[in-house]
């Protein structure tokens, strides 16, 4: 019979194992999946509060791994945050500082200069693929096969209807690589149909996977909704009944399109060494939920930039939550320094590598200033600090105690608000220096 000191030892020596396991799984040439949802707000989950909406696959991935809690979007609108995802730079600096309308900006792109995380994973004999949200450009030139990836299936612009593929401006919007394809389907289902295809047909050589989803962004259509458009703008839609009712059934939809996923990684042994991101591009609009924060879509307030964000990866990450403030732009160094790969000296990256706090590790950095900036508005974050400026009113919110942002310090912490001023009016002059890319 083993004595308790002899048990002891056996205990010591299999967790010693399973850390040494752990490790030499991170240490290898992991798959990474990043999954973006579209408009999707902090509060739109049930693992980040939500009452309504049925998330059961997304709150087992938060449950098994790491839990942002401070986890925020570059931008306030879509093609910004995009833009740092696959830079590591603030979208400003990238000169996508708004939304690349589909009216507006048709030959208007992400500059081809930039080194996008694809192109460096590609070097790194990655395999690689993007379906869904493009939303970087329209024309072929700034296609996303043009710039690292391998393949490309879904649509260019801000958002398509989930049923015809036409976008805002009845454009028919849906692609492979650089043609245009008629396909059919709901959208959400087409995105999870064409991931499990690159999943397969990768599944023997490390691959990258940018799964950029539309839901829950509008038109709000489910799977048996009526079009809204068709391409012939005399066309009239039907009023929607019940929008937040359809808003929930989009997201669940499009949980149990990456419940899916997961699976697949299960099927095809995978998931012990493939990292999956999962994260929004901004807060939720009107319809949706961003509480408990202040603010919606196109504000700097909390809720327009506070997002539900995941780190999953089976016998590497261990269940937690993270208090850490992170920022999307910070994905790609992240990614560059799981993978070993790297980054050329003349690309200058502003985010932060956070692999360490993926290994378990906490409290590991020193406050950074951190910025937002879109319209009229602005706001810099340093530690429990927060400044905002919107229509040149200035307030200051200590977000230790005050997360909602309700209670205006800035006459009563003029040091804190002075500091926060000029380095927002700094950064804000660099910036203006770089004008939209195209």
């Amino acid at each position: 019979m083993m004595n308790k000191a002899n048990f002891f030892i056996c205990m010591l020596l299999l967790a010693s194992r399973g850390l040494a396991l752990a490790d030499s799984k991170a240490d290898s040439k992991p798959n990474i999946i990043v999954i973006m949802a579209d408009d999707l707000g902090y509060g739109d989950l049930a693992c980040y509060g939500s009452t309504t909406h049925l998330t059961p696959n997304i709150d087992k991935l938060a449950k098994q791994g790491i839990q942002f809690m401070d986890f925020h979007s570059n931008g306030v609108v879509c093609s910004p945050t995009r833009a740092s995802l696959l830079t590591g730079k603030y979208p400003q600096t990238t000169g996508i500082s708004g939304v690349i309308t589909a009216k507006d900006h048709r030959d208007v792109g992400l500059d081809l200069k930039e080194l996008l995380i694809s192109e460096l994973l590609k070097k790194q004999d990655y395999r690689t693929g993007i379906v869904g949200k493009w939303h970087l450009g329209y024309d072929t030139t700034y296609s996303p096969v043009n710039q690292g990836f391998d393949i490309f299936r879904g649509f260019t612009s801000g958002n398509v209807d989930y049923l015809t593929h036409y976008d805002q401006e009845n454009y028919f919007d849906w692609w492979l690589n650089t043609e245009k394809m008629d396909e059919k389907g709901y959208s959400t289902d087409l995105i999870t149909h064409h991931s499990l295809d690159f999943i397969r047909e990768n599944k023997d050589h490390p691959f990258f996977l940018y799964v950029a989803h539309e839901a829950p962004h509008g038109p709000y259509q489910i799977r048996d909704s009526r079009p809204e458009r068709t391409g012939d703008p005399s066309y009239k839609p039907e009023p929607i009944s019940d929008k937040k009712k359809v808003y929930g059934e989009m997201i669940r939809i499009m949980d149990e399109g990456i419940g899916k996923i997961i699976e697949s990684l299960e099927q095809h042994g995978l998931a012990e060494n493939t990292l999956v991101l999962f994260l929004s591009d901004n807060g939720a609009n009107q319809t949706g939920s961003n509480s408990p924060y202040k603010g919606y879509k196109g504000q700097v307030w909390e809720g327009g930039h506070r997002i539900p964000a995941i780190a999953y990866w089976k016998g590497v990450i261990q269940s937690q939550m993270s208090q850490e403030l992170l920022l999307t732009m910070d994905i790609y160094p992240t990614l560059a320094a799981l993978t070993n790969t790297k980054i050329p000296k003349e690309v200058k990256l502003e985010g932060r590598d956070f692999s360490s706090v993926l290994r378990g590790k906490t409290n590991i950095f020193k406050p950074r200033p951190v910025f937002w900036a879109y319209s009229n508005a602005a706001a810099i974050r340093e530690g429990k600090w927060k400044l905002v400026r919107v229509k040149n009113q200035y307030q200051l919110f200590d977000l230790s105690i005050d997360p909602s942002e309700k209670n205006n310090l800035f006459d009563k912490f003029p040091k804190e608000s002075k500091k926060l001023s000029e380095q927002l009016a700094t950064w804000e002059k660099e910036k203006s220096a770089i004008p939209m890319k195209s």
